[in-house]
């Protein structure tokens, strides 16, 4: 059995995205190409690695398990890439990083702060719910994670980095942005704006109403930090929101910050990474940046 690394990368490519189209776009080839290859890997080791039913792309029992032998590959020779690149004087690479949307309020920054340490690194951010981040880290789609509720099994390592204040959030001129103290009672029978199934933020709002008993009247429920902040503002309800999200509006006069007990309630953000993922240089020395003192000064 004969196969070249080419078409491992190719098949890897194919079946990461589940698509030629995609493969071929990401490996800057053409869809016949991209095909041409598969099929002589298929030959190569004589079982085929793919079905196609409809228009969807599907792994055989035999292509998953070339598909996690194309994962450890690919991770050996991005390892190797980047100790040679040490070696000759200098931190190369590649960092992909799947993070849940809150965080657009303070990752770029940190990603830029890292870059400018290290201007050889290709960075690649992608953001996006919950569900999906914890979609790619369990494919191993990406180097690392950022979030803040962790994924319920132990198959992953968390590290955390920075705190993440929430509050409640009500619209500038609500009846309850002035009162301090502000009592379970008066919170009972509010509007709230709910963020989508799945999301962290969700999840700590539902703990904090379920646990003292405050059963809000139904409202939206919103799938990015944005909207709902714009909801806010629009005067549909309250919601539970990142504090580090706020600061233009609450700056504006557009929202304001309740005083409730308990609140803010503290988070924590994380990087995560699967436990069987060998890290590169990069993603080490990432984690090792996220990790310095006083890492929140970097933020605005």
């Amino acid at each position: 059995m004969k196969f070249t690394l080419h078409q491992l990368k190719v098949f890897g490519m194919v079946a990461r995205h589940k698509s030629m189209t995609q493969a071929a776009r990401q490996l800057h080839m053409t869809q016949p190409a991209v095909s041409i290859q598969i099929k002589q890997l298929q030959e190569a080791v004589d079982i085929p690695l793919i079905e196609v039913i409809g228009r969807k792309i599907y792994l055989t029992e035999a292509g998953e398990k070339l598909y996690q032998a194309y994962q450890t590959v690919d991770q050996e020779l991005e390892a190797f890439d980047a100790a040679i690149s040490q070696l000759k004087g200098g931190l190369k690479g590649t960092l992909t990083i799947s993070s849940a949307s809150t965080a657009k309020y303070f990752l770029p920054y940190l990603l830029g702060e890292f870059q400018n340490r290290y201007p050889q690194i290709d960075i690649a951010l992608k953001v996006t719910n919950r569900n999906e981040v914890l979609h790619h880290l369990s494919q191993n789609q990406y180097d690392l994670a950022v979030l803040t509720q962790l994924p319920d099994d132990n198959s992953t390592t968390a590290i955390p980095f920075l705190d993440n204040p929430l509050v409640i959030g009500a619209p500038y001129d609500h009846p309850l942005s002035k009162e301090k103290d502000i009592t379970l009672e008066q919170l009972k029978g509010q509007l709230f704006i709910y963020r989508e199934k799945g999301s962290g933020t969700r999840m700590v709002m539902e703990k904090y109403l379920k646990d003292n008993e405050i059963s809000p009247k139904p409202t939206m429920e919103l799938s990015t930090n944005e909207a709902v902040k714009q909801a806010i503002r629009a005067g549909i309800g309250l919601s539970v929101i990142s504090e580090l999200s706020l600061a233009n509006e609450v700056a504006l006069n557009q929202i304001s910050v309740l005083d409730v007990p308990n609140f803010p309630i503290t988070t924590q953000w994380h990087v995560i990474y699967r436990n069987n993922k060998k890290l590169t240089p990069v993603t080490e020395n990432f984690i090792s940046f996220l990790q310095e003192k006083n890492v929140a000064q970097n933020i605005p």
